[in-house]
């Protein structure tokens, strides 16, 4: 039984669920648009959640089972926020933009909760999950999307780090004042961990090398819609080297065509939900610097999940 050996946590308000549907029921009421299948008729799920320190995070053991995650319907959206898998016992698989993560205990795996992913585990098992908002993991990375997706296997340094911190932070005591005053510090920390695990330098007080790199990337946000947008000619309106402008997006691990893409498409997202059926796909496509229509839609539908007709009739 799952719930032998998973003593209750000070803090944590437990939920244990036996069948399928009850436990859907459970998962949906603490992480939006998921659907749990599972083969087993026996299937029984436990999950344990505490807010410690201002932070959310949930503690959660099932059956074997596979979890998907859907883009909202009806046009209902949610506030956009990452989470951090934290494999305890057991294993996974983690997918998403097309990345494959097999978890092993103390592997991590960061997600990001507005895009389509999925969760295999052929296992009883037991995972943490830490939930990250946006603002905070865009204030410490420039390129958030680029960390999602990937294995921090707990052979590394850092990931074995974070992946202790997580762990102790589950397991220290609660108490009834340790919001605000420490949310700050823990955050913080859980992201210069996360940073250290992916290989980043620590956050510092911006250099001129810095400053510039900012110059190249707000340049380029400042022109998306461009349809000549490309290295060469932000080099050249920069005074700056091809080499320099693909090392300003190298250390956010992505390309500049990367970037420009994936920001391109945020922002068709964002039309295409603002103006639902009165934007037209063809003029939105081309009007965001995409020279092909079937080539928009492919982007498209590689990173939402669905092509930009079916995202805008959602």
């Amino acid at each position: 039984m799952l719930q032998q050996g998973l003593a209750q946590d000070a803090g944590a308000a437990r939920t244990l669920v036996r069948g399928l549907d009850a436990w859907n029921g459970v998962v949906n009421g603490a992480f939006e648009n998921l659907t749990v299948d599972a083969a087993d008729d026996a299937f029984e799920g436990v999950m344990d959640v505490r807010r410690f320190a201002g932070l959310d995070l949930s503690r959660i053991a099932s059956s074997a089972a596979i979890v998907r995650r859907h883009r909202p319907s009806g046009g209902r959206e949610h506030a956009r926020y990452f989470k951090l898998h934290i494999q305890e016992s057991g294993s996974s698989l983690n997918v998403q933009d097309g990345h494959e993560a097999v978890l092993g205990p103390g592997d991590l795996m960061l997600c990001d909760s507005s895009r389509p992913y999925s969760i295999r585990f052929d296992q009883p098992n037991r995972m943490l999950v830490l939930r990250l908002p946006e603002d905070r993991l865009s204030a410490r990375f420039e390129d958030p999307d680029a960390l999602v997706g990937r294995r921090l296997g707990v052979e590394s340094l850092g990931a074995s780090l974070l992946s202790a911190f997580v762990q102790n932070l589950w397991a220290a005591p609660a108490t009834h004042d340790d919001g605000a005053d420490c949310e700050g510090p823990l955050l913080d920390a859980a992201l210069n961990l996360l940073a250290a695990a992916h290989g980043f330098a620590p956050a510092a007080p911006a250099s001129q090398a810095m400053c510039s790199r900012q110059r190249i990337r707000r340049f380029v946000d400042e022109n998306l819609c461009d349809p000549e947008l490309s290295v060469t000619g932000v080099a050249r309106a920069l005074g700056l080297s091809p080499r320099y402008v693909q090392m300003a997006f190298a250390d956010i691990a992505t390309t500049p065509l990367a970037y420009i893409r994936r920001k391109r498409l945020q922002l068709a997202a964002q039309q295409l939900r603002r103006r639902g059926a009165g934007c037209n796909i063809t003029d939105l496509g081309f009007s965001l610097g995409f020279n092909d229509l079937s080539h928009f839609s492919r982007a498209f539908k590689a990173r939402y999940g669905v092509g930009p007709r079916d995202y805008r009739a959602a």
